[in-house]
């Protein structure tokens, strides 16, 4: 019965981690309890995002997952943190450009695993923070310190838990409309938001 609650477990918290798509360095500390029914999960996550306008994938560095698995309902809940990423993008007016994100998590994720399948179901809520824009070969920060998604960003995705390797994961998203990133608001929001973003996740034990 032990083991079957720690592949449980895994299965369940493979699904709580999120996309990233636009990600950054928030580490936040697990879901905590002073019930037994909790199973402690502590995950290394490895991720990456397709940005449907820009028609690029971008590699996160590898980032965390901590949060409980409730051992009674199957319910997960915990906190994703992963790694600012940075990607080069071509804005009118600007031309080629560093453009560096991170995630802001808005509310901790929740998910929770069909016992049929062994298939987790989760969603995660964030703020896509862009930290910088940066004219290539130029140290000028276009954007400012508070150039962000206009509303949260909310994530669904599924997946299965694998008994011979990584888990994975995967779901789709929008991005909404960017603001205050003073002179480059236009043209970031020519080229970032919109749907049919793909947020894509392995995760396994950390060492």
């Amino acid at each position: 019965m032990k083991s079957l609650r720690r592949l449980i477990a895994g299965c369940t918290a493979v699904a709580g981690a999120i996309f990233a798509m636009v990600v950054g360095p928030t580490a936040l500390a697990g879901a905590t309890s002073n019930s037994s029914n909790l199973y402690p999960i502590d995950y290394t996550v490895n991720a990456s995002t397709t940005l449907a306008k820009l028609h690029q994938t971008v590699k996160v560095p590898p980032g965390s997952f901590k949060g409980s698995l409730n051992l009674d309902t199957f319910v997960l809940r915990g906190n994703l943190a992963l790694p600012p990423a940075s990607t080069t993008v071509s804005l009118a007016g600007i031309g080629l450009a560093t453009a560096t994100f991170e995630l802001a998590q808005a509310k901790p994720i929740t998910g929770k695993v069909n016992l049929n399948n062994l298939t987790v179901t989760s969603t995660a809520t964030f703020n896509v923070l862009v930290t910088s824009v940066k004219p290539l070969g130029l140290p000028i920060n276009l954007v400012g310190n508070s150039c962000s998604t206009s509303k949260p960003v909310s994530v669904t995705f599924s997946g299965k838990f694998s008994f011979s390797g990584a888990s994975k994961f995967s779901g789709t998203y929008t991005i909404p409309p960017l603001q205050h990133c003073e002179l480059a608001t236009t043209a970031l929001n020519l080229v970032i938001p919109g749907p049919g973003n793909v947020f894509n996740a392995s995760f396994a034990p950390a060492p």
